[in-house]
């Protein structure tokens, strides 16, 4: 009895402790050296030395049988994580996309709306995610080009059609630079910058850097101004909630974020094609709610094509590099730009992050949309263009500002 429970002991031991050391050595090996083929190899080197001396401990039949076992089981699981495909959804190319090729060594797409351009400020659309390029926005942008504005829905680099980088090159440095540089190609003094989610974030960063570049900016939905703002987390409890189900139920995807987040974003790369993870990442967002701030708010149906060209690399890199950023509120504390806070009634982040825009900039208005989620502009493209071309031209705004420092609807 004994010899039997040591011979079971043993051949579980092996093949637990054979396919721990193949993932770590999988991953270990393609962090260090970025080279696939490489980390394969002496993950199953180290598996078959593991299995074989800790089996023979029970004797050779089980050593042969728990190295089977322990090769096999490190397979399935590598393949599951890695190897499995994933249906990616790139943005489709449009006789309308054009491209600048930026100073900084970005490729950037993007669309031009515009008719009798009566305004000198061009307005620049900035995205959010990051890696998460808006789509047309034909409604919202139509209305600012009818009011005078040429309008630039632009891809942040690493987004979209626009170019990629190697992921230690995605920083919010970056992401401000080439809006400096999409500036000096415009040749224009001065522009209106409207950010939406961490395109609110970025937009709060180039004021802090450029202080003079912007006539007016709008944020709608933007995300927490510094990574110092919210140590308890930026999200509602429904959002919260929402998200963790949602990681639950995308486990791999969970698994290359995490792995990503704590530092192992050269391995994830190295073993996941961008494409593949870039799949996933798409999967993720589609399944998430959009309106998850109302306790009662069910996800809207949205085509496959609603997250097309995200990318998850420039996402984990740059929020990683934000997370280290100087923190920008102290230099916009003394900002004059005037500045349009957008707070949508069912946005999944917590109204004190919307409320920190507005106490932040000296000349920031806020007005609310009702029934509106995180993605407002094209949740309430009337209402939202409507406040817009208002506020930019000076025209009296469509509602009175949200002056309070209590949440505008009921929590």
């Amino acid at each position: 009895m004994r010899r039997r429970f040591r011979a079971a002991l043993g051949w579980f031991v092996a093949v637990f402790a054979s396919v721990l050391l193949f993932f770590a050595a999988l991953l270990g090996t393609a962090q260090t050296t970025e080279n696939g083929l490489l980390a394969y190899a002496v993950a199953t080197l180290v598996t078959l030395g593991c299995a074989a001396g800790v089996a023979r401990w029970s004797g050779w039949r089980s050593a042969r049988v728990g190295l089977a076992v322990s090769l096999l089981l490190a397979a399935g699981l590598s393949w599951a994580w890695f190897g499995a495909p994933a249906t990616y959804t790139p943005l489709p190319d449009s006789p309308a996309m054009r491209y600048w090729d930026l100073p900084t060594g970005s490729r950037i797409a993007y669309v031009r709306t515009a008719g009798d351009v009566t305004h000198p400020e061009p307005v620049l659309l900035v995205h959010g995610g990051p890696g998460a390029p808006a789509g047309p926005n034909d409604e919202f942008a139509g209305r600012l080009a009818a009011a005078g504005f040429a309008v630039y829905n632009y891809q942040q680099v690493g987004a979209g059609r626009s170019s990629r980088l190697d992921p230690r090159e995605y920083t919010v440095a970056r992401q401000v630079a080439d809006l400096e540089a999409i500036r000096l190609t415009l040749a224009a003094p001065k522009v209106v910058l409207i950010g939406s989610s961490w395109g609110g974030q970025l937009t709060a960063h180039y004021l802090a850097a450029h202080p003079d570049n912007v006539a007016k900016a709008i944020v709608a939905s933007p995300g927490a101004m510094s990574s110092n703002s919210f140590s308890d987390g930026s999200l509602t409890p429904t959002g919260e909630t929402d998200q963790s189900r949602q990681f639950a139920a995308h486990p791999r995807f969970a698994a290359t974020y995490f792995l990503g987040q704590l530092g192992g974003l050269p391995a994830a790369r190295t073993l996941m094609s961008d494409h593949k993870v870039d799949g996933l990442y798409q999967q993720f967002v589609h399944s998430l709610t959009m309106s998850s701030g109302c306790p009662a708010a069910t996800g809207a149906a949205r085509p496959a094509a609603a997250t097309a060209g995200y990318s998850l690399w420039v996402n984990l890199a740059t929020l990683a590099s934000a997370s280290k950023a100087a923190d920008p509120r102290p230099a916009l504390r003394h900002n004059p730009t005037p500045v349009l806070v957008l707070r949508a009634q069912c946005d999944y982040l917590r109204w004190e992050v919307t409320r920190e825009y507005r106490d932040t900039f000296p000349r920031a208005t806020m007005l609310t949309i009702d029934g509106a989620g995180h993605t407002v502009l094209a949740d309430k493209p009337t209402e939202t263009a409507e406040a817009a071309v208002a506020f930019l031209t000076g025209a009296t705004l469509p509602a009175r500002p949200y002056a309070a420092a209590e949440p505008p609807w009921p929590r």
